[in-house]
């Protein structure tokens, strides 16, 4: 119904109210209110797009149907604005929508889409969202409400789904570099390798807080050579711990640090160690095996471990993560990862380690479910929880770069990720050549199994940057992904 007389109608209110008190002294007057607010707005089912398994196995699409009661939106009487700051699923249809709205006494009406005309609300009607839809009170004093703009937000991304983006045109000025590891300091990212020609080097790019055009992005800058290096750089023992990125150089393998702000490398005492197997943020210190036993360094000389542990395995490198136990936050737990380097038939489970900062030691962990003993293996903290991946395994049906596996027990269970959290294996597309498409099992064989990771951490000045995995191969090329809902900005 078209509301083409409503001033009419609120005359028409406000005459009842005048003639009702003129009729006579006894009867009571009748005051109608003048309030025009919406009070409460809630959504019913919507149909929603899915994607499932057709008797082949192959995807295929469905419509199904989403209760979309209980996503709240807020109302701002002051602005006179209703939205959902928690969008909807992805794929939720607003094309046609059942509302339900409470307002003050009166009559709601609102603008459909296309429309110059205010139509009286009711709820059954089906109402087009795709664009934000004015709705209005009026109330039976005759006042008009002030209109209230309502918008329906749709998420256009797949929250837990990672996508990634590639960097190709950023070659390491060193050429191509193998035996990588990568760490993240300062808003940087900085890669230990070694080059054609055996020499070890060190180069960064700026990965975060990059001056753009239209403000500070986070894309890659040119890789940056680490000038007046030592010889025979560990490119495996390079670690972050309190600010530093500690490594091993020299025939003796002496410790250093380098000072990701001033990029200057000084030497740490006269200290040597076979292997840097982490470090500790929390505790400022550095887990370090020497003489074939391991121990700790904090300030020279080192300490040795009372139980010492003798079964780390050279020349792996070694990935590590600290957190703070659940049951006391001042003991930490480290988990530290590598290859097995094993040659039997039964070397086929990646080899974890377990250190508790109250007892001073470390044990090889047992694990209920194994990590595959994946080639090249790389461990990260993403997301609250631990993620492994690699090249391939023993196991034929493990293929590079095939999938992630993630613990949230400290490395007990190993899980394969099946969903939403991969890496791509698109093709090119014939009838698209121009669209950008990303193969890891290809980049993975392309780079001869060279590559290293970091992660970027989310950054603390609430916007919706940082939390980046950062891929970079051989050459000095960078896939970079995150979770999607990692990248929203925040609302609330």
């Amino acid at each position: 119904m078209k509301i083409k007389f409503l001033p009419l109608i609120a005359v028409l209110f406000a005459a009842t109210s005048i003639m009702t008190s003129c009729l006579d002294n006894d009867v009571e007057q009748i005051t109608y209110t003048s309030e025009t607010s919406i009070t409460g707005f809630s959504l019913g089912t919507l149909n929603i797009n899915r994607i499932g398994k057709d008797k082949n196995g192959l995807d295929s699409p469905y419509v199904d149907t989403l209760d979309c009661s209980n996503y709240p939106f807020t109302i701002d009487q002051i602005n006179r604005t209703i939205t959902n700051k928690d969008s909807l699923p992805v794929g939720t249809h607003i094309d046609k929508v059942i509302t339900s709205i409470t307002y003050d006494a009166g009559m709601l009406a609102y603008k459909p889409k296309g429309s110059e005309r205010d139509t009286i609300w009711t709820s059954t009607d089906s109402i087009d969202f795709t664009d934000p839809v004015e709705f209005k009170v009026y109330a039976y004093s005759g006042v008009e409400g002030k209109p209230y703009t309502i918008t329906i937000n749709v998420h256009k991304q797949e929250p837990d789904t990672i996508s990634w983006k590639k960097f190709d045109n950023n070659p390491f000025s060193a050429g191509n570099l193998s035996e990588q590891k990568a760490v993240y300091a300062n808003e940087k990212i900085y890669i230990f390798g070694k080059k054609n020609n055996g020499n070890t080097c060190i180069e960064y790019t700026k990965a975060i807080n990059v001056p753009g055009e239209n403000g500070l992005k986070d894309n890659p800058t040119s890789w940056t050579p680490i000038e007046n290096l030592p010889l025979n750089i560990d490119t495996y023992s390079a670690t972050v711990c309190a600010g530093y990125i500690y490594f091993l150089a020299g025939t003796n393998k002496q410790l250093y640090k380098l000072d990701a702000n001033s990029n200057e490398i000084t030497s740490v005492g006269t200290e040597t160690f076979e292997m840097l197997i982490g470090g500790n943020d929390i505790k400022s210190e550095l887990y370090v095996v020497k003489d074939g036993v391991s121990g700790i360094y904090k300030e020279s000389p080192w300490t040795k471990d009372t139980d010492p542990f003798t079964q780390f395995k050279a020349g792996q490198p070694f990935f590590s993560n600290t957190t703070t136990t659940s049951y006391n936050s001042n003991i930490t737990s480290t988990i530290a990862l590598c290859n097995n380097p094993g040659t039997t038939a039964n070397d086929t489970t990646a080899l974890v380690f377990n250190r508790i900062s109250s007892d001073n030691k470390w044990e090889e962990r047992m694990q209920n479910l194994p990590l595959p003993n994946l080639e090249n293996v790389t461990m990260i903290y993403y997301d609250g929880k631990l993620y492994a991946f690699g090249g391939k395994s023993k196991k034929p049906e493990v293929k590079p770069f095939s999938q992630f596996y993630c613990s949230t027990d400290n490395g007990l269970c190993w899980r394969p990720v099946t969903e939403c959290m991969a890496f791509p294996a698109e093709v090119p597309d014939p009838e698209n050549p121009n669209k950008e498409y990303i193969n890891f099992p290809n980049l993975y064989d392309t780079h001869h199994g060279n590559y290293s990771c970091a992660v970027t951490p989310k950054l603390e000045n609430g916007t919706s940057r940082g939390n980046f995995i950062w891929i970079v191969w051989e050459d000095g090329s960078i896939c970079r992904g995150r979770i999607n809902r990692l990248g929203f900005t925040p609302k609330w």
